[in-house]
């Protein structure tokens, strides 16, 4: 059980509120304009922290303890560099996401297990008083060798070296270690049950540079695994608020310590980890179409057979589709597949958008998303069809997976190409409980189609006309977002059976 998930699990017996009171599952609902109901994680708020969760994880408060296990699996994903790495540069710079959250977690842990830390030393001398340290004393101390009352030799010390440890708590590392645990007290504390005013106040005012020095002094010179670990979670609390300090007024006014201010970047990346499939030697930016320009007059102006006059701007206003999905497997009624035997490409949007949870029309994607899926399969038809060709006059370096079975004719690619729209909703919470308790399996999804959306200036006769809809469990989805072949084949399932 990792350090979180322990301490949730057994919070301070102290706690002078419920952990509960602490969570907010339907900030999406709240009809208050001058609240936020797009942040998704920790912030401050009257002095003390309430948690943020992702429209579509529940529908109602559960119990205190899923309470728990709903905040330890939020700070997971949150935390989770892997997700952010699908995200924009955009998107990391409207995050707070560099809170080192585990750090002040073990901060706070060694606190309760220990109190402070208080550096010691180990005093040796001679004489009585203290505890015998018979090593030193063999080896300094020479023994007299006297007849007990039966007669027979004995070796007695006359004199002992006996050792004695003394506290240092005026100390640097332990005024610094005093600080930090004020600081994570005042920010995390109260969700184990630990009140910013149990603690003492921090002899020392923060000073980056002396506390930065003095805790890398301390793990340069220790090999207790235990302080080594409470020393490099200190240096992550003096770096961050290091680098706190030097942000911008603005940015420091900001109460939000540790999450998204929209959740849409982590849905997106969640998506594209369990359902983003290419073949080997395909990548996304393939499928990724590109604005051109020609010059007025430009020999090239017909546009036939042209190299672009722009050739430092190819990648001018990138259009860019959320995930790729291409599946070689046939399908159990292949009359909704007109060709089952070749590749079906899926062209996935992933929108962070509250349809499933109030199944009103005017929350679903407006006519830029679908224009956008239009101009994405329409794309993705003119790559097969290129790669096709070039790959049947002998091209190397184009994969098979254009050609299965017999060779396609006229609009069979087309054919191939699906589009849907994936948003969150609420499952059944009782169930998902039920199976996190109950069992180990944490590859199971739930998903549903509720129609599709069209374009009227499309006659739908090609199958990425018709947008499919389709809603995804948000707790499922944040509790293992890893790509999963059974979840990819139902989803194309779903997709094949829209109706006309």
């Amino acid at each position: 059980m990792s350090v979180l998930a322990q301490h949730i699990a057994e919070p301070a017996q102290k706690a002078f509120t419920s952990f509960a009171d602490f969570c907010v599952y339907d900030a999406w609902r709240s009809s208050d304009e001058k609240k936020d109901k797009s942040f998704v994680g920790i912030r401050i708020e009257d002095n003390l922290p309430k948690i943020y969760f992702p429209m579509g994880y529940r529908t109602a408060k559960p119990s205190e303890d899923i309470c728990k296990q709903d905040f330890y699996r939020l700070v997971s994903v949150l935390s989770d560099k892997s997700l952010q790495s699908y995200f924009s540069e955009d998107d990391l710079k409207k995050s707070q996401l560099d809170f080192p959250f585990y750090a002040y977690l073990s901060v706070l842990q060694y606190y309760l297990d220990f109190g402070y830390f208080v550096e010691s030393d180990t005093i040796y001398k001679k004489g009585f008083s203290g505890k015998i340290s018979w090593p030193r004393t063999i080896k300094r101390i020479k023994p007299q060798v006297v007849k007990n009352e039966e007669g027979h030799d004995q070796v007695v010390y006359l004199n002992l070296i006996t050792r004695k440890t003394s506290y240092r708590e005026d100390n640097l590392i332990t005024l610094v270690h005093k600080f930090c645990v004020k600081e994570s007290a005042r920010l995390i504390g109260p969700l184990y049950g630990i009140s910013e005013n149990e603690v003492e106040e921090p002899e020392l005012l923060f000073d980056y540079d002396l506390f930065a020095e003095v805790i890398q002094d301390k793990i340069a010179t220790t090999f207790n695994d235990k302080h080594l670990e409470l020393f490099h979670a200190m240096l992550k609390m003096v770096r961050y608020l290091g680098n706190r300090e030097n942000r911008s007024e603005d940015e420091g006014k900001s109460d939000a310590f540790f999450g998204v201010n929209t959740f849409a970047p982590v849905w997106e990346a969640m998506v594209e980890r369990i359902f983003g499939m290419l073949p080997l030697g395909l990548d996304k930016s393939d499928f990724n179409p590109h604005l051109k320009f020609v010059t007025e007059d430009s020999k090239n102006g017909d546009g036939v057979k042209y190299q672009d006059d722009d050739v430092d701007e190819n990648h001018r206003s990138t259009l860019r589709p959320d995930t790729i999905m291409i599946v070689q497997q046939q399908h159990e009624i292949a009359l909704v597949s007109p060709r089952n035997d070749g590749p079906e490409v899926y062209i996935l949007d992933s929108k962070y958008y509250k349809f499933g949870l109030t199944k009103n029309k005017s929350h679903l994607p407006g006519a830029e998303s679908v224009c956008k899926q239009m101009a994405y399969a329409e794309y993705v038809k003119t790559v097969m069809e290129k790669r096709h060709l070039e790959q049947s006059e002998g091209s190397s370096g184009y994969q098979s997976w254009i050609l299965r079975g017999s060779t396609p004719q006229n609009d069979d690619f087309g054919k191939r190409i699906y589009n849907a729209f994936i948003m969150p909703y609420c499952a059944d919470a009782g169930k998902w409980d039920e199976i996190a308790t109950a069992s180990p399996r944490n590859d199971v999804y739930t998903m549903k189609r509720v129609g599709y959306i069209y374009g009227d200036w499309k006659n739908r006769q090609m199958p990425y006309h018709k947008i499919a809809c389709i809603l995804l469990d948000m707790k499922s989805v944040m509790r293992n977002y890893a790509a999963n072949s059974d979840a990819q084949k139902a989803l194309a399932d779903l997709i094949l059976h829209l109706g006309a």
